[in-house]
This record gives structure tokens, C-alpha cells and sequence, in this order.
């Protein structure tokens, strides 16, 4: 079943990225989302076209990405 990321919402639009290729977008109706998916949520599809947010893995990401961030800001400058 393909997974997607939520890219941004766009009015009553989302924007879903498909995964391991970010670069094919989707477009559907935001109310056939999970009511609490929000922006950076990983979505799984099912046959019958369900989104579920992939909770696990949504905040695996986000601890991933704010690790980096974090590591970013605590860098000694390079000059």
C-alpha cells in the first residue's frame, strides 16, 4: 500500500507526497484525511482508499528531524 507525507494543506486541499519519491505530488480533498492529520503526518492507503496517519513512524520522523535541527544550532561556527 503506498505511503505518503502530508506536504501542506492548500484551502480545503492536501498535498501528499508519495514516499521514496517526494517528488510525484497527490491532491485530494482534505476531508478524507484522518480529522487530526496535519502537516508532516506519514499516511498509509488501504484497498478500499482509507488514509491512516502512521503514528509510529510520524514521530520517529519528527524526533529524527529535530535531532538534526538541534545539531545544526549547536555547531561551532566555521569561520
Amino acid at each position: 500500500m503506498p505511503t505518503y507525507t502530508i506536504d501542506r494543506f492548500e484551502g480545503n486541499k492536501a498535498v501528499l507526497l508519495l514516499k521514496g519519491n517526494e517528488t510525484t505530488e497527490k491532491l485530494v480533498d482534505r476531508n478524507v484525511l484522518p480529522e487530526s492529520a496535519k502537516e508532516g503526518d506519514l499516511l498509509e492507503t488501504s484497498d478500499n482508499g482509507d488514509y491512516r496517519i502512521l503514528q509510529k513512524q510520524t514521530e520517529k520522523r519528527r524526533q529524527q528531524a529535530k535531532a538534526k535541527l538541534d545539531a545544526l544550532k549547536n555547531r561551532p561556527n566555521s569561520k
